[in-house]
């Protein structure tokens, strides 16, 4: 009985994982129609309104005790998660001016699913399969070409590089370290603990770069959707599903967010996906269709 439903589990939580991916590619749409605030802001308020979000639910719900509990028996990973969150957010944003929106994606991104796939093989001392780093080589081989097709060139490329990979480590770190938390703490307790630290921590790096607030009825709309679906929704599917995926497969599995976020961007922003970005998306929902069979 148990060898039969644990394979279906764990299926299950990649399965909520994509869709997580999917979720966070849907927010560059979002983004373009946020114009009058700067990005860290837009990401401030997006973790902001997450954490709101989940926590009239969780009262709602009668669950603010696993909350508060979870803040009390495990204050290390919730703080960590939720810095991390606020930081790999924040370094990808100073990434990009300075060594492009494409470079800093390609490394920040496609970083974290080596380094979680290392720190794995190192932790269990066991050498990654030959499947599975086949797997990870064509979702970032796929992800690479995604990344290229609106490449540009950056003001500091060395310092712009330095970041995102500062912040490819840090994704990484909170990928590992939430694998480790959610089998311990529900996903909506975990989710509105971490989201909060995360927003009050974003909060000051935000209002020393620029502007915060908005009366803009379309920015407003925009960062709702930012919080609740692509922020809430996207982190409770996530660690939803870190509780039965391991925390290599789930970092790969995210890798569908830029695949969706260049669909979304030829279909609902008018830009065009040329061959390669076309190949990419297909490489990297190869890869991911791949991790449900495995």
């Amino acid at each position: 009985m148990f060898s039969s439903s644990t394979p279906v589990r764990s299926r299950a939580g990649v399965l909520q994982v994509c869709s997580a991916g999917a979720l966070w590619g849907t927010a560059p749409v979002a983004f373009a129609a946020v114009g009058d605030l700067p990005p860290l802001a837009v990401s401030m308020w997006r973790i902001a309104v997450a954490a709101v979000v989940l926590g009239m639910f969780a009262v709602a719900t009668g669950v603010t005790t696993a909350v508060l509990a979870a803040v009390r028996t495990s204050p290390v990973p919730v703080v960590v998660i939720g810095l991390g969150v606020a930081a790999y957010q924040a370094l990808w944003f100073a990434s990009i001016p300075l060594a492009g929106a494409a470079v800093s994606t390609v490394v920040a991104i496609s970083l974290a699913p080596v380094a979680v796939t290392a720190w794995e093989a190192l932790r269990t001392r066991r050498t990654p399969s030959p499947g599975g780093l086949a797997t990870i080589a064509v979702a970032l081989a796929g992800l690479v070409l995604v990344s290229t097709v609106d490449a540009r060139t950056g003001t500091a490329p060395t310092a712009g590089v330095l970041l995102a990979i500062t912040s490819g480590l840090t994704y990484a770190a909170v990928t590992v370290v939430g694998r480790h938390a959610a089998p311990r703490i529900a996903p909506l307790a975990l989710t509105t603990a971490t989201t909060t630290v995360g927003a009050l921590g974003l909060l000051p790096l935000a209002v020393l770069t620029g502007p915060v607030m908005t009366s803009a009825p379309d920015s407003l709309l925009a960062l709702g959707y930012l919080g609740v679906v692509t922020m809430a929704g996207g982190y409770l599917l996530l660690y939803a599903g870190l509780r039965t995926a391991s925390a290599g497969t789930a970092a790969v599995a995210t890798l569908l967010e830029p695949a969706t976020a260049a669909v979304l961007a030829v279909l609902l922003l008018g830009e065009s996906l040329p061959a390669h970005g076309v190949a990419g998306v297909v490489l990297i929902l190869g890869a991911v269709t791949a991790l449900r069979n495995r």
